[in-house]
């Protein structure tokens, strides 16, 4: 990550654009924003916009703005990204997801620095520095054609891939002292470091939601601990068996009834599921079909969050399911004393 950093600081004054590629979390944000602080644009706006999360129309409202009656919804004009990170640095994150048409306004504007609002006559001049960004195999998108040949080489100036948090232990040291000295500000605690012990657990972990995972792992155990430092039990992990048994229970449910729980469900305990999955799977939450409702990088206020209720939930209905108590905990890879222990809690155990 030095190398990034160094590499930047020798481009930044320029006008170059930027490619960052990287897995979801490894804080591809984050560099955008270091680019952005770096340049000579630091004083102008930095706007972020995530491609995926738009429909085609959307998002080139999004991008472009709109005059009042472009379509249904749109009653009053509209400002995009493009006029409001005008002078400044527009970061494009999931970039591939984008439709043509989007790719090809994005280049017209890219070509010409000019664009016009949707359902507008007026050509607007702008002047943006492009950061884009994915967690995809661009190169593999841009072979099959879902993302345009000569967009990608007008965005590539200076390419950069920011490796899983996994293949960088070197940093969780100076990651996990950033996230405690947040988390003890904002929950107004004074913790005061780490234990070795912890920290080398954490150096160890998989982390495959990478530095996204580590953040709210560091704001969980700052939010319950009860000593001055974060320790091993701080980091505790469900039984491997009990979060797949979970992930097995929900992914057998129908669409229908995953979305009408997972709405009843508190945005803390949203939260700890999608955790939870992280920990125990390779696979992303997108993947185990959980609907949408957390949205990337929104803050989280986890004081109340505990993990005992979803354990409680797995443990009764593994004892409806089988005809023994010993049944169900062998199914659960634990022993009868502690299924019923999961079992029996109740709010005021939590």
């Amino acid at each position: 990550m030095q190398t990034i950093y160094k590499t930047i600081q020798q481009v930044v004054q320029s006008n170059i654009p930027f490619f960052i590629t990287g897995e979801t979390g490894v804080g591809k944000e984050g560099i955008a924003k270091y680019i952005h602080e770096s340049s000579p644009r630091r004083d102008q706006p930095f706007i972020a916009i995530n491609c995926g999360r738009f429909s085609a129309e959307l998002l080139q409202s999004e991008l472009f703005g709109h005059e009042a009656g472009a379509f249904t919804s749109a009653i009053r004009q509209r400002h995009g990204a493009f006029e409001m990170a005008n002078r400044g640095i527009l970061f494009l994150d999931e970039v591939p997801e984008m439709s043509l048409d989007a790719q090809k306004m994005l280049l017209r504007v890219l070509d010409t620095a000019t664009f016009t609002r949707l359902g507008g006559n007026e050509q607007l001049t702008v002047d943006v520095h492009i950061i884009a960004a994915t967690n995809r195999d661009i190169e593999k998108a841009v072979a099959e054609k879902e993302f345009r040949e000569d967009l990608y080489y007008r965005l590539k100036g200076m390419m950069f891939h920011l490796p899983p948090l996994r293949e960088r232990p070197e940093d969780i040291a100076p990651l996990v002292a950033a996230f405690m000295s947040e988390f003890s500000a904002e929950y107004g605690k004074r913790i005061t470091g780490i234990t070795p012990e912890a920290l080398t657990r954490l150096e160890q972990a998989a982390w495959p939601g990478n530095i996204r995972q580590l953040r709210s792992t560091i704001q969980a155990a700052v939010a319950l601990t009860t000593t001055d430092k974060l320790e091993t039990k701080d980091f505790s992990d469900l039984y491997p068996a009990l979060a797949q048994a979970l992930i097995s229970i929900w992914q057998a449910l129908p669409l229908e009834t995953r979305q009408a729980i997972w709405e009843t469900l508190r945005l803390e305990t949203q939260h700890t599921i999608i955790h939870e999955f992280s920990k125990q799977t390779t696979e992303s939450w997108r993947n185990l079909h959980i609907p949408k409702m957390v949205e990337e990088g929104e803050p989280l206020n986890i004081r109340d969050m505990n993990q005992n209720q979803i354990l409680r939930a797995v443990a009764q209905k593994r004892i409806k399911e089988y005809s023994s108590l010993r049944e169900a905990a062998k199914s659960l890879d634990i022993d009868i004393r502690t299924l019923q222990k999961y079992a029996q809690w109740k709010e005021s155990d939590d």
